[in-house]
């Protein structure tokens, strides 16, 4: 009887560490979920922000060797940085967010693809970020780009030109519609969507305050500003 004893103390002593870790595994476990229960948020729009240009294509130069896709991906990604921050509920997405591209080095293949990522993640609106050039290099301003029967995109545009020009960015060219000028990235999406134009890189002065960070700032303040009070309005 003894030995029996002994034997079951034995196997016990050998369970119980099991048992433990089990336990601890399980309650890990349901805590983790509860946790991440705890901590997700609903998404109540989802943004897809295209930096235009990129990769084998760097859009328009300025005078001092600037290159469009690199102010277009500096300003896109701060814009996305500041909708996360300003309001969680809103996902964010990019067509990109480095200088490399997934597409083929073919301009239609890279505006056709812009539009299919939108459309594949089921994104409710989109962006594409541009900077001007022009013959002149007096010209400068910024503007949006929408199509004629956009009224959402009509708003936002207009919440746009408003935060910019209140925190002193005064060179607004107003919104303008694609049924002048067709736009691949407007005109092929069904979604509210924009083509925003900063500036005009041929501009030498509007260049060098692009290439301010604290510009970049300001501009993707007031475009994450417009689209997060239209969609809380939206909300209401």
């Amino acid at each position: 009887m003894q030995k029996r004893k002994l034997k079951i103390s034995r196997l016990l002593l050998l369970i119980l560490p099991i048992v433990l870790v089990i336990g601890i595994g399980i309650y890990m476990g349901f805590s983790s979920n509860k946790k991440e229960e705890e901590t997700s948020v609903e998404t109540i729009a989802t943004i897809m922000i295209d930096a235009g240009h990129g990769g084998y294509d760097g859009g328009t130069v300025g005078e001092d060797g600037t290159c469009e896709k690199d102010l277009t991906l500096a300003i896109a990604l701060k814009m996305g940085k500041e909708l996360e921050k300003i309001n969680p509920e809103i996902k964010v997405l990019y067509t990109r967010t480095s200088d490399d591209i997934s597409w083929s080095e073919n301009e239609e293949d890279d505006l056709k693809e812009r539009v299919e990522l939108a459309k594949k993640e089921k994104a409710d609106y989109f962006i594409s970020i541009h900077i001007n050039s022009n013959e002149d290099s007096s010209v400068y301003g910024y503007y949006s780009n929408v199509r004629a029967n956009d009224s959402i995109s009509m708003e936002i545009a207009s919440k746009i030109s408003e935060n910019l020009f209140e925190s002193g960015w005064k060179e607004d060219l107003g919104t303008r519609t694609t049924e002048y000028e067709a736009l691949y990235v407007v005109d092929y999406l069904e979604i509210p969507s924009i083509l925003f134009e900063a500036g005009f890189i041929t501009n030498p002065e509007e260049c060098a305050r692009l290439n301010k960070e604290e510009n970049q700032d300001l501009i993707a303040h007031a475009l994450a500003k417009a689209y997060n009070d239209y969609i809380k309005q939206a909300q209401n």
